[in-house]
């Protein structure tokens, strides 16, 4: 250790690790300015104590934890999230699609909302857990509209996760801090009833007629399709966002042929088989885009998409990002309230309406966790209800009571 005529002490000797107080506070703490070998720059932080011998072995600790980062190909400049962020939005807008054939833009928005503002200028390499935990509690006392729910935070908590994965691979930080979210509650999901899906049924059509007249005739009728291949797979949004055409295929059963679909989900790939009858929303989606390649392509007398075509996508082939304000139109349209028991229905309430449909109808808990990327314990904890006279039904192999015509929950969803 080295003290020089400036109050200054070079802890190892060499110029590498100085501490020293800023002149000019009550109680100065010791500053720390640390260089790296083969790094450009140096980084200045606090040691948070006046105790000089605290000060040194905080110092050195940060000097070797710099010293390995270096060498592991990081770097030793500090960032704020705020510029950590610019960086990784200007990357990912140049990346494309994310891997569930969505835009990242809505991650962009949720981040720039609320994240932004509470992190923003905090040094990325300083942020925490316990930075987290103060920003859960901010959050539930900032909003535009109404309080978030624990649900909301934990999504806001996934779009931010994405900034630190980017900051590891820059070197910036050696690991995304480990963070605890909000416990989302087990309130059961908004759905509709088999009535309320029969009142949007019958009153799509005239909807999409009507479109015709607005110009947005073939949004309505895509968006249309959309809804019930949803209604009748269980599929995510952002899977049946990115099915291509090549992910498709028919396969034999003991009723007859099923259409089957390859999707990329949170969860990883897996198969997914339309309700028999389904798949005329497909067929209408291929017979329109036949159309419409055939108009744009007269010369070649006919013309079908391409197999890594979208199946749902504009005119031009490029993807729809998001179908909310048709799904809300169709809503308003068919009488049908957005809120029920005090939630909001999305368009993910139509995978809810697949679950609790097949559900009622019996169907095993364990096939159909498999068929919407899900687990048996996620059932039981949204579909609580459901799940449970399913399963007592199946144990006891309890008959149906016979009824007189079509059953509630006979599929397609028409």
């Amino acid at each position: 250790m080295v003290k020089d005529d400036q109050d200054r002490v070079d802890v190892r000797g060499d110029g590498r690790v100085i501490l020293y107080k800023r002149e000019g506070l009550k109680r100065p703490v010791y500053q720390v300015r640390i260089r790296v070998p083969n790094s450009t720059g140096y980084r200045v932080v606090t040691t948070k104590t006046d105790n000089l011998r605290e000060a040194e072995r905080f110092a050195l600790n940060l000097y070797e934890d710099l010293y390995i980062h270096v060498k592991s190909g990081g770097s030793i400049k500090s960032k704020t999230f705020r510029q950590v962020f610019d960086e990784w939005e200007k990357t990912v807008t140049t990346m494309g699609p994310t891997r569930q054939g969505g835009s990242w833009q809505a991650t962009i928005d949720r981040v720039k909302s609320y994240g932004l503002e509470f992190f923003g200028p905090r040094k990325i390499e300083e942020i925490g857990p316990s930075d987290f935990g103060e920003f859960w509690v901010w959050r539930k006392g900032n909003y535009r509209k109404k309080p978030p729910t624990n649900g909301t935070l934990r999504r806001e908590r996934t779009s931010l996760l994405p900034i630190f994965k980017f900051a590891v691979s820059k070197g910036y930080i050696t690991e995304v801090p480990s963070t605890e979210p909000p416990r989302a509650s087990a309130d059961r999901r908004p759905t509709f009833t088999i009535e309320e899906w029969r009142q949007i049924y019958t009153s799509a059509r005239k909807w999409v007629l009507e479109g015709k007249q607005k110009a947005t005739g073939r949004d309505r009728f895509v968006s249309w399709q959309y809804f019930l291949i949803l209604a009748n797979t269980g599929m995510r949004v952002g899977e049946l966002r990115g099915l291509r055409w090549s992910d498709l295929r028919t396969v034999s059963s003991e009723g007859g042929s099923r259409l089957v679909g390859m999707v990329k989900g949170k969860t990883g790939a897996r198969e997914v088989a339309f309700q028999q009858g389904a798949e005329v929303y497909i067929k209408r989606l291929y017979d329109l885009r036949c159309d419409e390649l055939s108009e744009d392509l007269p010369e070649e007398g006919g013309a079908s998409p391409d197999r890594d075509g979208l199946v749902i996508c504009h005119r031009d082939g490029t993807p729809i990002q998001t179908m909310k304000r048709s799904f809300q139109s169709l809503l308003d349209y068919a009488g049908v309230p957005v809120e029920r028991d005090g939630s909001a229905r999305t368009i993910y309430s139509l995978r809810h309406f697949y679950a609790t449909q097949r559900l009622s109808n019996e169907t095993s808990p364990f096939l159909l966790a498999k068929q919407m990327g899900t687990s048996v314990e996620m059932l039981e904890k949204f579909y609580g209800q459901t799940v449970t006279s399913a399963l007592a039904a199946q144990i006891t192999k309890a008959n149906r009571t016979k009824d007189t015509g079509r059953r509630d929950g006979a599929y397609p969803f028409e």
